[in-house]
């Protein structure tokens, strides 16, 4: 098997890297910056093993786009790969029903099921899509052995008439090299699935996470729950819908109205916009308002869930989608109950509506179900990797490794400057500062976005500023967001844009689309009684709860936002960071300290032209 592309010093070092780790069946935590083609460096070394060791790879993402790549490379190396999205994206029968729009993963599956025995029992209409796949599924079966994305089987199956998913998991035993979503391989049942669909098992697969920076996060949000004063409201019509039958002796509807006025109660205990609630205070709360026995609350939330269940099954009888509120308000107090240990915490909320929170401290049970897997690769242009390995509970010797970019060094700047910054308390001095700044670099003409690490930053400096800006603004449409891009991407100029927003990581722009990046103070998260309590957990569990809960998740995003600026080996860039914190960050970023910022900057551009 032959390297698909010219190969750099950089690609074969980590291709060597890997080699060692899938022979002693290890793992590996590995950063490299964007443009590196980190895709192909994992699955070459990978592929190879895997065809002389009877292994499969399992290779997971985030989005759609990192799976159609995964896809594309592979099949430059002439073995078959299989995408799997989720039911949503390749459901044709999703595109055809509005109620399926936004059903959730269970739902749309119970619905699935549901429909497909439907089928086998003589009922054609039922699901067209799988009827005529049972009828004639081998044409769509040939099609996806000639490694096709996902998008591209949707399309051939919609016009055959056939369930593309339903296909892809029948062909994913034949392929060495299957790419899912992260949620396929953390939840116990749906990874058993897969793993069966493979006919492996753990010790069969070298999995490799890409874009690990947001594999953590995303085991933390499935392992937390919510409950919304809106999911009340629509419990309660769901109730009288139904029968409104009976919860502990009273009617159904009222349990919901009882739990609300429980929730506002916590809530009016807040100062801010969320708090922390006390073991067992909404258990309290519920059977004082109720009249009941602290002890009977979980009586009535498994009462909630039996009626819940009721609901579903009626639904799914009429063929529509079992979206149960009862159901989800009885899961969501059982999980309360439950989640009384110390990897969870207990918020009320207040915003646009009030609300209850499950927030998971720890993701690692979740995450290192990897260590099980024969070997596993975890790779990312933005990693703190020693931060990483411990919190999804990587062994001890796991390898870590971090390349340089491929790229001429000469190609990117990064200064910062002492004199600003955005630490609380001190921002309302700083903002007219940080606005000349900007002001004064926006002057030089190139095109510039500047990130902020909050809205209310971004529009104080806005109202300091006669810059004349393009700006994201908090949840715009998408539509609109685009346009407002393709604006900057035509005509330059300056673009403010917030950290954790869409422009932050998922738009490139590609050449003197983009030629510098502000950084307008350090984007710590906010020190929130939940980013509080989680620095006291990694604390506890590894004595450095700072550097997990607030350093960390700032340090990757000032990494995203200057990656933006060097995608090719053409690009050419200056990032400047405008707080004078930025020292704390030196051990992962390399940066000087700016005397004249704005000479520095066109003295860099002067030189590479």
């Amino acid at each position: 098997m032959k390297f698909p592309y010219r190969m750099r010093q950089p690609q074969a070092d980590m291709i060597s890297l890997i080699e060692d780790v899938l022979s002693s069946g290890g793992h590996a935590v590995i950063e490299a910056p964007t443009g590196f083609g980190k895709t192909v460096s994992a699955l070459y070394p990978s592929v190879k093993f895997a065809l002389s060791n009877g292994k499969k790879i399992l290779y997971l993402v985030r989005t759609n786009s990192q799976e159609r790549k995964v896809i594309e490379e592979a099949k430059k190396l002439g073995v078959l790969a299989v995408g799997l999205q989720g039911r949503r994206h390749m459901c044709p029968l999703s595109g055809e029903r509005e109620d399926m729009e936004n059903a959730s993963a269970e739902e749309i599956s119970l619905l699935c099921s549901k429909l497909k025995r439907d089928v086998e029992r003589g009922s054609k209409d039922a699901c067209p899509f799988f009827y005529g796949y049972r009828e004639a599924g081998e044409e769509i079966r040939e099609f996806i052995r000639e490694t096709r994305t996902a998008e591209e089987i949707y399309r051939r199956a919609y016009e055959l008439g056939v369930c593309p998913y339903e296909a892809v998991k029948d062909v994913m035993g034949e392929a060495t090299v299957v790419a899912l979503p992260y949620i396929y391989f953390l939840l116990p049942f749906l990874r058993n699935t897969i793993m069966e669909r493979m006919g492996v098992d753990m010790r069969d697969l070298i999995v490799i996470v890409d874009e690990a920076h947001n594999f953590p996060d995303f085991a933390r949000e499935l392992r937390s729950d919510e409950l919304t004063e809106n999911a009340l409201e629509s419990m309660e019509h769901e109730c009288l819908e139904f029968g409104n039958g009976q919860v502990l002796g009273r009617p159904c509807a009222d349990v919901a109205e009882f739990i609300r006025e429980a929730m506002y109660r916590l809530s009016d205990e807040v100062e801010g916009e969320e708090g922390i609630v006390p073991q067992y205070a909404l258990e309290e709360n519920i059977a004082e308002i109720m009249g009941i026995g602290i002890n009977d609350v979980p009586r009535m939330a498994m009462e909630l869930l039996r009626y819940g269940i009721e609901i579903r099954e009626v639904k799914m009888q009429r063929r529509k989608i079992p979206r149960s509120h009862v159901y989800h308000a009885g899961s969501f107090l059982v999980n309360w109950k439950q989640s009384h240990t110390h990897e969870f915490l207990h918020l009320v909320k207040r915003g646009r509506q009030v609300s209850l929170e499950i927030f998971c401290l720890d993701p690692s049970p979740l995450t290192e179900l990897v260590r099980s897997a024969y070997a596993s690769i975890h790779m990312s242009g933005t990693l703190v990797l020693d931060r990483y390995r411990d919190m999804v509970n990587l062994p001890e010797d796991t390898v870590l490794r971090r390349f340089p970019s491929p790229f001429p060094k000469e190609n990117l700047l990064v200064l910062y400057v002492d004199d600003v910054t955005t630490r609380y308390g001190e921002v309302d001095d700083n903002i007219g500062r940080i606005a000349e700044y900007i002001e004064e670099i926006a002057k030089l003409g190139r095109s510039t976005i500047v990130f902020f690490p909050s809205y209310s930053v971004m529009n104080a400096v806005l109202n300091s500023t006669y810059v004349d800006v393009i700006t994201e603004e908090r949840g715009m449409k998408q539509s609109e967001l685009e346009g407002r891009v393709n604006e900057f991407r035509r005509h330059g100029g300056v673009l403010f844009s917030v950290f954790g927003g869409r422009v932050s990581e998922g738009i490139d722009f590609p050449g003197r689309e983009l030629e510098i990046v502000v950084i307008a103070g350090i984007p710590y998260p906010k020190p929130t009684p939940r980013q509080k309590v989680l620095e006291k957990y990694y604390d506890f569990k590894f004595g450095n709860g700072w550097e997990f809960a607030f350093k960390m998740p700032a340090a990757i995003k000032i990494r995203q936002a200057i990656g933006r600026l060097i995608r090719s080996e053409n690009d050419r860039g200056v990032a400047i960071i405008l707080d004078r914190r930025a020292v704390h960050f030196a051990d992962h970023i390399a940066m000087r300290r700016a005397i004249d910022p704005v000479r520095e900057i066109e003295e860099f551009f002067r030189q590479g032209e």
